[in-house]
């Protein structure tokens, strides 16, 4: 009896470990299965994740480069705008900055006949005034604005364009032509003189008008500039501080009616006569 109770709880005790074994490797399939289930559930989502991270990359890029573009046309606009802004600072600009070395170039011509204006256009002494300020004379002096008298020399004149050059012995400090053909309605200008015999005067206004026929196919800018007796011959001055014209005349009892020779013709007629004056003392040449 005894031995079949041995046996049968042998038997018994292989029965539930058997049970156990089929159990845990249930359990353990089952497991795995479902690690294998989560394993694939966060590989799917990893992948997800990363698509959605890549496509948030690809936009935040698009958003980027539209903001960088958004940039640069800003900076040019902002370029374009202090270029304007520039513009109309140099236009409305005061002429303050450069008069006292503008003035350093303009003299006062004394003849016994008159007085009038005049600039030197040359650090050699060169001088161009208005032929009607110096015709008819028979002596003359240059006073410059160091207040130093000169005693001049006639080089040459052309009756027709009213202009006419001197020379001063000496060096001096001159005034650039510019171009006269580049002016344009509106502009501001200054002109430099001895009205009524008020030496080194200053006046400033626009131009009214450019191109202006007058007599002997002459042509002239008109401004409103006030010039008076004793401007004729001096210059008409732009911001940049070059001569742009020479005063020459103002319809009487008009105001603001003031007309001065284009400085593309003066200039002609100046290195005219200077050729001609330096080809006599220099035959040879």
């Amino acid at each position: 009896m005894d031995e079949r109770n041995k046996q049968a709880a042998v038997a018994f005790s292989i029965v539930v470990l058997v049970a156990l074994l089929v159990t845990n490797t249930y359990f353990t399939i089952q497991n795995t299965k479902q690690l294998i289930i989560v394993n694939t559930t966060l590989e799917s989502q990893r992948e997800t994740f990363e698509s959605e991270l890549l496509d948030v990359r690809r936009e935040n890029q698009l958003k980027f480069e539209g903001l960088s573009d958004l940039v640069k046309e800003s900076g040019t606009q902002l370029s374009n705008l202090e270029q304007k802004v520039a513009n109309i600072q140099v236009t409305s600009s005061d002429f303050s900055s450069i008069i006292q070395k503008v003035l350093q170039s303009v003299v006062s011509v004394r003849t016994d006949v008159g007085q009038g204006s005049g600039v030197i256009v040359s650090s050699a002494g060169y001088i161009v005034t208005n032929y009607h300020v110096i015709k008819g004379a028979t002596a003359a002096q240059i006073l410059t604005y160091d207040e130093n008298v000169h005693s001049t020399q006639l080089i040459g004149y052309d009756e027709d364009a009213d202009v006419a050059v001197l020379k001063i012995d000496g060096s001096f400090q001159k005034l650039r032509f510019g171009n006269s053909n580049e002016l344009l309605v509106g502009q501001r200008l200054i002109a430099l003189g001895n009205p009524y015999g008020l030496s080194f005067s200053v006046t400033e206004g626009i131009v009214s008008a450019v191109h202006r026929q007058g007599a002997n196919n002459n042509y002239y800018i008109q401004t409103d500039v006030p010039i008076n007796p004793g401007n004729s011959g001096g210059p008409l001055v732009d911001i940049n501080g070059e001569i742009v014209g020479i005063n020459n005349f103002k319809i009487k009892d008009a105001e603001g009616l003031g007309f001065a020779i284009e400085s593309n013709t003066v200039y002609k007629v100046y290195q005219d006569i200077v050729e001609k004056y330096e080809a006599k003392l220099n035959p040879a040449a």
